[in-house]
Parts: C-alpha cells; structure tokens; sequence
C-alpha cells in the first residue's frame, strides 16, 4: 500500500489534491469555471495571451483523505472564510486599516487572523508544491526542510514567526493587473540564504525559509505569532515591473 507525503502511513492515496488550494484561483475563472492563465512576459508587451485549463495544478497520489480534507483542509478552511466569506462572524473577522507610513510606504495592518491556522495553510502550499512533480513547481525543492515542514504540519504546530518566516506583498494599488495573474512559484537566493514566492491573485507570498534570512525592511511584514500581519503594498505603477522581473524576462 502507498505512504501518505504528510502523515506518512500506509493508506489509500486520493486521485486529485490541489497544490495550490482552489478557492485561491477564484478571481481567475471565467463564466465557465475555466481558468484564466495569463503569460506574464506576454501581457507586459499588451498581449493577451490566455491559456484555459479547466482547474489549478493537482497531483494524484500523494496525500491520503484523511491528511487532505481534514487536517490540511481545516487550515484552509479558515483561509477560505477569512479571505472569500463576507458573512463571517463578526468576532472571527480580520480587521484591516491601511496605513502609511512617515516614509510613505503604504500597508494594510490586520489583526484578529488565526496565527495558527493561516501560517498551516500556507505552509501546506509550500509542501505539496516541493512533493509535487508537475512542471509549475519544479523550483521549489525544499530538500531536508521538506522533512521539518511536513512535521510541523501533520503536529498542527506552526513554530514561531521567526521560524520560516512568512510574507506578503501585493500589488493592488495598480487596478489593471490586481487579480487575474498567477504565476510559477520561484525559489530566490541571496547572500547564501533561500527563499520561495508565489504569485497569487495579486499578492506575493515569501517563504524565508533559512534561519535569519528575513530582510530587516521586510521583518515588521511577516505573519506574526500575535496574529498580526502587515501586507505591503508595492507602489502604483510598480506591479507590471515587478512581474516582468519576477517571470525573469529581465536579468
């Protein structure tokens, strides 16, 4: 009988585990439920070049039922809600005010997030797209770190906030390219350390994943343990500049 990637016990593998959770994709669907999937180096040029699989990336065979709709599907459960429902609770609802700072860096501080469950929920994107073999994810190959994430994961234990840390920028002061872009997760190297961003919809989500390799002028963005986050937001105009760097069609 096959091992389950997460709690790594001999069970039945279900056919179908998105990498990236579905709900994510949803400002990217079409009337028909097709993905919009835009080639970001064409569309910097004005062409709309547009590809429509039916649905994300998904990998059979890797997580067993339990691994993907319960314990993964908690942490995205309250991702979905806190990010798609507008009839949350109103004592479960993050609450957001965005802010500019004295050296006009502008940010959205939010507060009343679930550490926990969010930090999981990422933290699961990041696994199953190193366990995964598709084409979309091949940079991302966590190696020995693989090991510790799954662990963290199947113990529902996120670790503290300077312990891989998370986070997230966005480009949504820029309307025209605010939500119908995602792009192929790319591992980054800088002074010897690594890190991983995914493009989503509009935001950037950073995984530094070496110890102490957070910028210091990142540092006040992470997720934090006191379920805080502050998303920065890259400045209007920026946002084409950055995916033309980021999908590398710039060196």
């Amino acid at each position: 009988m096959p091992i389950c990637k997460l709690c790594k016990k001999e069970k039945s593998l279900i056919k179908k585990s998105h990498i990236i959770p579905d709900f994510l994709y949803k400002d990217l669907y079409d009337e028909n439920h097709r993905i919009r999937k835009f080639d970001a180096i064409e569309k910097s040029k004005g062409v709309e070049k547009v590809s429509k699989p039916p649905t994300g990336e998904y990998e059979g065979n890797i997580l067993c039922k339990e691994c993907d709709n319960e314990k993964i599907g908690q942490f995205e459960s309250y991702l979905a809600q806190i990010l798609t429902n507008p009839n949350i609770p109103e004592e479960q609802k993050p609450n957001c005010e965005k802010i500019t700072n004295e050296t006009g860096v502008e940010f959205t501080h939010v507060t009343n997030i679930d550490y926990k469950s969010t930090k999981l929920a990422l933290l699961s994107i990041l696994l199953r797209a190193s366990i995964s073999k598709r084409s979309m994810f091949n940079e991302v190959e966590l190696g020995p770190l693989e090991e510790k994430i799954r662990k963290l994961i199947d113990s529902e234990s996120p670790s503290n906030d300077n312990n891989i840390s998370i986070a997230i920028m966005s480009w949504h002061n820029d309307d025209k390219i605010a939500k119908d872009i995602i792009a192929q997760p790319r591992r980054h190297r800088k002074n010897g350390k690594t890190h991983y961003s995914f493009v989503i919809g509009g935001y950037i989500v950073i995984f530094y994943i070496s110890d102490n390799s957070i910028p210091k002028e990142i540092e006040q963005f992470r997720l934090q343990s006191d379920n805080t986050l502050s998303i920065f937001h890259l400045p209007k105009g920026t946002g084409m500049e950055f995916l033309v760097n980021y999908s590398g069609a710039r060196k």
